[in-house]
């Protein structure tokens, strides 16, 4: 707990200090499923809030992670409610509430519609799926959708580089799944303009077999809009880190705080060799 402390407290002096840019943020409840998992990151946010299912089944995620996440060029149009998708040599242009859309300069209908929340729009991940060759596919008993690309999730060093007590380490990248997350944030605070959190997330060991005592390496990081980011350490706290038998799951809650409106959650959920 004072090693924690102490990390908390250089990851203050970083955000408050140096602040880059200030933001209100909403006080925010998400929770699963649905799951969104990119190569071996499980994404639990996305600003300004998570993907969801509308009412038409269709998962919905931020224009603004798609470049982010996923490597995409998108622009937005605000007095004709139209975004601009560029990605793996495609072009998709699609409206707000509207099914129509243009991909390669060719007219398409789509299920359902892109939306407005938050100020933010959100576009079907589907139609990303079917015109613009993004991999992927979803497990309905899981509730996870799955993006596979070597490609995704590098315009977000902070969120997929490892810290200095994890480059040596020989890990199992899919030792362990998450199956269900709850996020909360209070809005921000106008006399401090902080805000405050927390997250938390449930993972399955699916090795088929025990994961020893001080072998599960599951940890998260989180990024705000601004770049900061926090990631859990895991040499400083390996005395907790207990051992996991076949098919049992393991539940962590960590702490939110930020100047700025919180970016991206994402859970890394490995296993030390």
């Amino acid at each position: 707990m004072k090693m924690y402390k102490i990390i908390l407290s250089l990851f203050l002096l970083t955000v408050f200090c140096f602040p880059k840019e200030t933001s209100a943020q909403a006080a925010i409840t998400v929770t699963s499923p649905p799951i969104l998992k990119i190569n071996q990151y499980y994404i639990l946010f996305t600003y300004p809030t998570s993907p969801y299912i509308d009412k038409n089944n269709r998962l919905l995620v931020p224009l603004r992670s798609l470049s982010d996440l996923l490597g995409a060029k998108v622009s937005y149009d605000g007095s004709s409610k139209t975004a601009n998708i560029h990605l793996n040599g495609h072009h998709l242009m699609v409206t707000t509430n509207s099914k129509d859309i243009v991909v390669d300069q060719a007219a398409q209908q789509m299920d359902t519609v892109p939306v407005q929340n938050m100020n933010s729009l959100f576009v079907p991940l589907k139609v990303l799926l079917e015109y613009l060759e993004v991999k992927g596919n979803y497990n309905t008993d899981s509730k996870v959708i799955e993006l596979n690309d070597p490609h995704y999730m590098k315009s977000t060093v902070p969120l997929t580089q490892e810290t200095h007590d994890r480059t040596n380490l020989d890990e199992n990248q899919n030792a362990f799944a998450i199956t269900s997350y709850k996020v909360n944030t209070s809005s921000t605070d106008p006399k401090t303009n902080i805000w405050e959190g927390t997250y938390t997330y449930t993972a399955k060991n699916i090795t088929g077999h025990t994961i020893e005592q001080g072998k599960e390496d599951v940890h998260s990081v989180f990024m705000l809009t601004n770049g900061n980011s926090r990631a859990e350490y895991y040499k400083f706290d390996r005395e907790k880190h207990k051992a996991v038998k076949a098919g049992e799951s393991i539940t962590k809650e960590e702490s939110l705080i930020g100047n700025a409106d919180l970016g991206y959650i994402i859970v890394k959920p490995y296993a030390v060799n």
